[in-house]
């Protein structure tokens, strides 16, 4: 563990070198114990939040949130962490090269379409089973390009974006010192300034993670995966996979 916090140290202060950091021989199963120890430690963090801060006029849980509940929580994770690391990959690869904006607009409109096909869902325009057929067509371009991306390079993203997670553990001790003190415009400014600190961070140790490429084809395809993860949590809603109550919990904490 020691050595996985050495490695996660990197990430804090220079990712250019936690991406290089990337390479190493056990860096998959220190990230991977980042990972897991940030999933433990935010599962004990938002067991004892009070669910009405910041949100005073958050709605009541409908059931009890004990550590039961939050450890549930987090198992919803790996699975969205899972996505982010599969939608990074493809975007990364379809942004590397080409006209940038012409490769941009072609990401926005295949990241809008999930959105776009849950407001249809929603307005019951469409059925849940049309709904199901067309998420996973919507799906079968990315995974023709992801089919073109190195196991290396698969490697090397999933050991940077489970690591990167890191970030979000430092955070919490801020987090838990304003949440104490019931200093609503501090949460929301640490919270915001967290997620600041994980996008440039991230946009920078993918700028440096070979093959390097240029920071905005690094940052628009990190951004692009975000959306698409929060699109996916919404969509499994919509279908029925994910409870209410974690779905707030994924959402807002």
């Amino acid at each position: 563990m020691i050595r996985a916090l050495r490695f996660g140290r990197l990430f804090l202060f220079s990712p250019a070198k936690a991406a290089a950091a990337c390479a190493e021989d056990r860096a998959l199963s220190d990230a991977l114990k980042l990972y897991g120890l940030t999933l433990l430690a935010a599962a004990i963090f938002y067991r004892f939040k009070p669910y009405d801060f910041p949100d005073a006029n958050a709605s009541v849980p409908m059931g009890p949130q004990g550590i039961l509940f939050w450890l549930g929580v987090m198992l919803w994770q790996p699975l969205l962490m899972a996505a982010l690391i599969a939608f990074c990959a493809v975007l990364l690869r379809w942004l590397r090269d080409g006209w940038l904006p012409l490769k941009v607009a072609s990401s926005f409109f295949w990241c809008a379409i999930p959105l776009i096909l849950t407001i249809f869902y929603v307005k019951n325009a469409i059925p849940k089973s049309v709904f199901a057929v067309l998420m996973i067509l919507w799906g079968v371009p990315g995974v023709c390009v992801g089919r073109g991306v190195p196991f290396r390079e698969w490697r090397l993203l999933a050991t940077f974006l489970l690591a990167l997670n890191v970030l979000q553990l430092v955070v919490l001790l801020p987090e838990a010192v304003v949440t104490a003190l019931r200093w609503e415009a501090g949460y929301k400014g640490v919270v915001g300034l967290a997620g600041l600190w994980m996008l440039l961070g991230g946009a920078l140790g993918l700028k440096a993670l070979p093959p390097q490429r240029p920071l905005p084809r690094a940052l628009l395809p990190l951004l692009f995966a975000l959306v698409l993860q929060i699109e996916v949590v919404v969509a499994a809603f919509m279908l029925g996979w994910l409870p209410v109550e974690t779905l707030k919990a994924l959402l807002y904490g």
